[in-house]
């Protein structure tokens, strides 16, 4: 193994929950429906189609793509100012560094989001690459991402592991190639994953040597 190519929403900072949270207020506070728990797991890791479709459905057609996008993700980016690491990621980060693997990154959001984050949390140098849904035509779970991160990073696939929290991730990944450890977090503990994947209960489980 020569690299370790990060999921980034979910797996490094528990946003997941975040976007979870707002998400169910913003639709039962504008148009009273509880979203499925169902639904709104198809869209962790990609993109939030699945809601749309259903909202669509469920408000004959009334309901506000747009407007629930932008204030969803305004909220988001407000919230994740106050949002640290996830329990253990730091110290499996820095055991990655010491360890002199190639760093990479790999998400279906969007690259603004991800560099200011990763600056203000003060590793946003430690990335040799970061692929992110501006540099792909399709995002997760389409290999494309990680396929990209691996080139960049001058690795094969096979030679390269992804570190995911969602089921969508975790099929870019393997299709990709790469081999998979899967921190699930609150919002994606309970998802069936790949059986290719390996699914760990916290960073430390993972063994770099």
């Amino acid at each position: 193994m020569k690299a370790v190519v990060f999921d980034f929403d979910g797996t490094m900072l528990d946003t997941e929950n975040l976007w979870y949270s707002e998400t169910m207020n913003y639709l039962k506070e504008t148009y009273n429906i509880d979203l499925p728990d169902e639904i709104y797991q198809q869209i962790i890791g990609t993109s939030e189609e699945p809601i749309i479709t259903y909202m669509m459905e469920a408000t004959d057609g009334k309901f506000d793509k747009e407007a629930f996008l932008t204030t969803v993700a305004e909220a988001c980016h407000t919230g994740q100012q106050s949002l640290g690491f996830r329990e253990g990621f730091e110290a499996f980060f820095q055991d990655v560094k010491a360890k002199g693997y190639k760093i990479g990154l790999a998400t279906s959001s969007g690259y603004d989001w991800i560099e200011s984050t990763l600056d203000r949390l003060g590793i946003l140098a430690d990335f040799e690459t970061i692929q992110t849904a501006d540099h792909v035509d399709k995002i997760k779970p389409h290999p494309a991402l990680y396929k990209q991160a691996v080139n960049a990073l001058g690795v094969k696939p096979a030679e390269a592991i992804a570190i995911e929290d969602s089921k969508n991730g975790a099929i870019s990944a393997i299709q990709a190639g790469l081999r998979v450890y899967i921190v699930p977090n609150e919002a994606t503990k309970t998802i069936a994953f790949p059986k290719e994947a390996t699914v760990v209960s916290s960073f430390a489980e993972i063994n770099l040597d």
